[in-house]
């Protein structure tokens, strides 16, 4: 069975890459690889300056995750490094940049 790929990205997705990539942190897209998530950003925690990987599923406002996306999370071993963003100020509070 092959990868299946998602059909659309979400519209907050561009401006969230942009703003993040500009203030340092590596952003690889991978929303088209269906089931998974969208991003994962890797960056230095706040006074730390520990790095760090996040797996990030962006959502519009009052967008929930589709049943597969539910099925991938339910199983996910740690939570803790995957977060539904819905702006730029979502991934920043877990980098404790904010």
């Amino acid at each position: 069975m092959g990868l299946r790929y998602a059909s659309q990205v979400d519209g907050n997705q561009a401006q969230i890459v942009r703003e993040l990539r500009a203030m340092g942190f590596r952003v690889d897209l991978v929303h088209r690889l269906k089931k998974l998530y969208d991003l994962v950003v890797t960056g230095k925690m706040g006074a730390t300056y520990d790095v760090r990987t996040l797996r990030v599923e962006v959502k519009k406002p009052g967008e929930t995750l589709t049943a597969d996306e539910r099925e991938y999370w339910e199983a996910e071993p740690y939570p803790e490094t995957l977060i539904i963003a819905i702006e730029t100020e979502d991934i920043l509070r877990w980098y404790k940049r904010i």
